[in-house]
């Protein structure tokens, strides 16, 4: 967008130099997948989709994956003209305008920092087969504290930190394929016809439509998180160019790694009946195929996935802040302290600091309010960035922008957006879903609150959020 020549955009133009450009498309897929945590999504949402949607976790994975697929090729054509840290806030307020940006900084400051503390109040269920008597709260408490120090490091000890916890968990999800199709029990075909346990008479039933969008949403929400190589923009080479890429193949290695393992266990379990009755379909299939020494140690590894799902999501929460104060978005008295970069490690210590004891506090949450206050926002986010991507082509000159452009647009976009409105239409239609989706409203609502009351009232920081101030600088 033009900048108002009566504006210094001395401010807005300086800011790629001073996070360390040193990632490269691989370093950037290392962390983001860390934050997705493939492992932990198949065992803990994957177990839980088994056990609601029986055979409906086959289509249902399915088809968010081609959904998770579109919106991926939102984020990459938005993130490849607008390369900055911030994640969704700096491509929604770069394209929609400040009040959507706002709208979207609130979901992240919300929902990061709760979903580290949900991560880390579940350590100690995976970590406790090796370590007996492990209280969640204290455990939690040492794990964030562990993983917010982490996150101070310069982002290359980053990625290899993020790297090595990945390739563990890599390997327990190959092991569950291997498991699976060695042993295959019945044929592809059988999974074509969704159906549930009924647990009335303990045998398949039909699964409807309702239960299998429900499916599909527990599969999106289980895929979340491609979008995160967009908080690295500053710190990836060529980021014009490598953003669109790691997010993509984010995406890709995604679905591919979570889908595949899940299909195994469908076809390798010896009773369809008893996998979906299980209170722990995934371990239990793990443990009638490897024995429980092997489940033993995957179990652990799970622990581990989750350790590294709470570091990458604390480098990311760090860099929303770190964004959102740069750009002035935040009174300046809050804002001086939280966008500075640390000169030895060129990475944002004070937001991440910050971010971090948030998460702390929130473990003292109850639990079944964390899950609520996340549960919904996803869509809302999804939402915002499927519609940014709608108009992004509008709103940008392409001629001054060299980057990724989305096969068959507007296509992706409008299709993620038709699929999030149902999904949001079949979550009013359902009760039990009223109180997280109110949750969520009302996050979106104090975002455009704080926007009217704070935001609007402040040109010079309406000019640094809306702002074209994504030059892309080496350093």
């Amino acid at each position: 967008m033009s900048q108002p020549p009566a504006l210094d955009t001395a401010a807005t133009t300086t800011h790629g130099g001073q996070l360390s450009r040193s990632l490269g498309v691989g370093g950037n897929v290392l962390i983001t997948l860390s934050g997705i945590s493939p492992a932990s999504s198949v065992f803990i949402l994957g177990g839980a989709a088994l056990a609601g949607y029986g055979t409906g976790v086959f289509w249902g994975f399915l088809l968010a994956g081609v959904i998770s697929i579109l919106i991926a090729f939102c984020y990459a054509e938005l993130a490849s003209r607008h390369p900055i840290a911030g994640g969704d806030y700096s491509l929604v307020s770069r394209v929609l305008g400040p009040a959507a940006g706002a709208a979207v900084f609130f979901i992240g400051l919300v929902s990061l920092p709760l979903i580290i503390a949900i991560f880390a109040l579940g350590v100690a269920d995976y970590l406790g087969v090796a370590i007996a008597g492990l209280d969640p709260l204290a455990t939690a408490l040492i794990v964030i504290v562990l993983a917010t120090v982490t996150a101070c490091f310069n982002i290359r000890t980053n990625a290899w930190v993020t790297g090595a916890f990945l390739f563990v968990e890599m390997a327990a999800l190959a092991l569950l394929a291997v498991l699976g199709f060695v042993h295959v029990e019945r044929p592809l075909t059988d999974l074509l016809d969704p159906q549930a346990l009924d647990f009335a008479t303990g045998e398949l039933a039909p699964l409807g439509i309702a239960g299998l969008v429900l499916a599909v949403t527990q599969g999106i929400f289980s895929y979340n998180g491609y979008g995160g190589a967009v908080y690295f923009a500053e710190e990836t080479k060529n980021a014009r160019r490598a953003i669109a890429r790691a997010v993509l193949w984010s995406a890709i290695i995604t679905v591919i790694a979570e889908l595949v393992p899940l299909t195994a266990v469908l076809l390798g379990t010896t009773s369809l009946e008893g996998l979906f009755a299980a209170a722990l379909p995934v371990e239990t299939f793990l443990g009638e195929l490897a024995g429980d020494t092997v489940t033993t140690f995957v179990l652990v590894a799970i622990a581990l996935a989750i350790i590294n799902a709470i570091i990458a999501i604390a480098l990311q929460s760090g860099r929303l802040l770190f964004a959102a104060a740069r750009d002035e978005a935040l009174p300046a008295a809050v804002a001086r302290p939280l966008a500075r970069v640390s000169p030895t490690t060129r990475m944002p210590v004070v937001a991440t600091i910050v971010m971090g004891v948030v998460a702390l506090a929130a473990c003292f949450i109850p639990f079944d309010v964390l899950l609520n206050a996340t549960g919904s926002t996803l869509a809302f986010s999804y939402g915002f960035i499927a519609l940014a991507a709608l108009v992004v082509r509008r709103t940008t000159d392409r001629s001054s922008v060299a980057g990724y452009r989305m096969p068959l647009w507007p296509a992706p976009p409008a299709v993620a957006l038709i699929a999030i409105i149902t999904i949001f239409v079949i979550g009013i239609l359902d009760p039990a879903q009223w109180l997280s989706l109110g949750i969520a409203f009302g996050i979106v609502a104090a975002g455009f609150v704080y926007y009217a009351l704070l935001l609007r009232r402040r040109p010079g920081a309406l000019h640094l959020i809306d702002g074209d101030d994504d030059e892309e600088f080496t350093a």
